[in-house]
């Protein structure tokens, strides 16, 4: 029996985020994501703070959406107390209605809305690279200036 490859159709795993691959009678799934959806979903400051928060965890257990408001949040207002109360419950209802259903849409959480609880699925540490500095870092890029001196945009080394 051949391998054939069809696109996934079901609430796990969307048509442009994976593909079931059948090898006779054992279907395994191939969860993957494009480089443009990921560069989408790390463009928001709060995914980024809950993906981060995700992976650091290193579990596979619920989380419960209060504890991912709470700590989006403290990031995004640098910690002051005073501020992190009145962001919190915006936050999570941004969480809780735009940002973990398009993290759930591109294979990379789980969200249950009845019990609101998220759960990473291993698509999440495709991600991985692009978020391992930590979990506060939202710092710009930079480049060390003797490294590129003499260098055009064409040039490699």
């Amino acid at each position: 029996m051949g391998t054939r490859e069809t696109p996934a159709y079901d609430s796990a795993y969307d048509s442009h985020t994976s593909a079931v691959r059948t090898d006779g009678d054992r279907p395994a799934r191939r969860a993957r994501i494009s480089r443009d959806e990921a560069f989408r979903v790390l463009q928001d400051d709060r995914r980024r703070a809950v993906l981060r928060f995700l992976l650091a965890e290193g579990t596979n257990d619920p989380t419960p959406l209060s504890t991912l408001a709470a700590f989006v949040a403290a990031v995004q207002c640098d910690g002051e107390r005073a501020v992190v109360g009145e962001v919190q419950e915006r936050v999570r209802v941004a969480l809780h209605h735009s940002h973990l259903p398009m993290l759930a849409d591109h294979g990379l959480v789980t969200y249950d809305h009845a019990t609101r609880t998220v759960e990473p699925k291993p698509l999440l540490a495709a991600l991985d690279p692009f978020l391992e500095d930590g979990l506060g870092a939202e710092r710009d890029l930079t480049v060390d200036p003797d490294r590129v001196e003499g260098r055009g945009p064409g040039d490699a080394r």
